[in-house]
């Protein structure tokens, strides 16, 4: 054994060296890393919430702040919190069944209690029966199956909340696409466009300021700058009664091109939507989905921001 501090060489029992005197074989204490940017504390003190025991500041953030997935290069999405929100209360769902797709997005009602709870139990739930409906080559028509999905996932997701003062809430956007067409199925905000040389907008959004527009009420420039214009009118959750009455469209598929599917956080830094339409390349769709994200956090990102697409060929 060498001596750490004179480096004599000693006997491997000594406990001091014969040279200098100091100590050696004295055990070394490891420290853990630190882990929280806060304070410090080592990992062993960071709860499964992320959250530091030590100071009580967020010290990780949780695996929903980020999320992809890939189906095939022409089928992807991303979820991302941006950045101003505390935590990401989008979710969506994908299913590739034989030709058949599935597409659902849902945006959680921030002013709803835990909303991430109704975006990712809806999403699954729509996803799931519009699956089945596709594996087992349902006669029905793909209208009435869009939006029985969706009234569906609206009865189990209020017979499961516990809440009922304050329960959580969530908008919801699904396609279906077998064959030439597209059935999109919504309630909220959350939108769906086809792009190939042009952009359409294949939902409208249940919000105030569509409404009062409809009706007369206001003008679209003084509707537009109301407090309460986003506001929707449509959701999901225990609260929503007769507002989680779903629309669905058809949508023949004129040729080669790209469904997207997405929430607010995306389009409302788009107001011309063939901005939208620049930011897709030639690229996979997971690339052209995560450009889609890092565009509307370079905006600001102010929202929670979703984004599937479906490229068609």
């Amino acid at each position: 054994m060498e001596c750490p501090f004179c480096t004599a060489t000693l006997p491997d029992d000594d406990a001091f060296c014969e040279e200098c005197g100091k100590p050696v074989n004295t055990p070394v204490a490891v420290q853990e890393p630190q882990a929280c940017p806060n304070c410090g504390a080592p990992e062993s003190e960071i709860a499964e919430d992320g959250f530091c025991d030590r100071c009580g500041h967020r010290a990780r953030r949780p695996p929903s702040d980020h999320l992809e997935i890939v189906v095939s290069p022409d089928f992807a999405g991303v979820s991302d919190r941006g950045l101003k929100h505390q935590r990401n209360e989008d979710r969506f769902a994908m299913r590739q069944a034989g030709d058949g797709f599935v597409l659902v997005v849902c945006d959680g009602v921030s002013s709803s209690t835990e909303s991430e709870l109704a975006s990712s139990a809806v999403s699954e739930h729509v996803a799931q029966t519009l699956e089945k409906s596709l594996l087992r080559h349902s006669q029905s028509s793909p209208e009435r199956t869009v939006r029985v999905a969706i009234e569906a996932a609206q009865e189990a997701l209020t017979a499961a909340t516990v809440n009922k003062s304050d329960p959580p809430s969530t908008t919801v956007v699904a396609a279906i696409v077998n064959g030439p067409d597209a059935v999109i199925g919504w309630a909220g905000d959350s939108r769906a466009y086809w792009i190939d040389a042009e952009v359409q907008q294949l939902t409208t959004d249940h919000s105030w300021m569509n409404e009062v527009i409809t009706a007369g009420v206001m003008s679209a420039e003084s509707a537009a700058h109301a407090p309460q214009a986003h506001g929707i009118t449509r959701w999901l959750g225990a609260d929503a009664v007769e507002n989680a009455h779903p629309d669905v469209v058809r949508f023949k598929i004129p040729g080669p091109g790209v469904l997207l599917l997405c929430t607010d956080g995306l389009w409302n830094y788009a107001e011309d939507p063939t901005e939208l339409a620049k930011l897709l390349g030639a690229g996979s769709c997971l690339e052209d989905a995560r450009h889609l994200i890092n565009y509307a956090n370079e905006q600001g990102g102010h929202d929670n921001i979703t984004a599937i697409l479906l490229r068609l060929q």
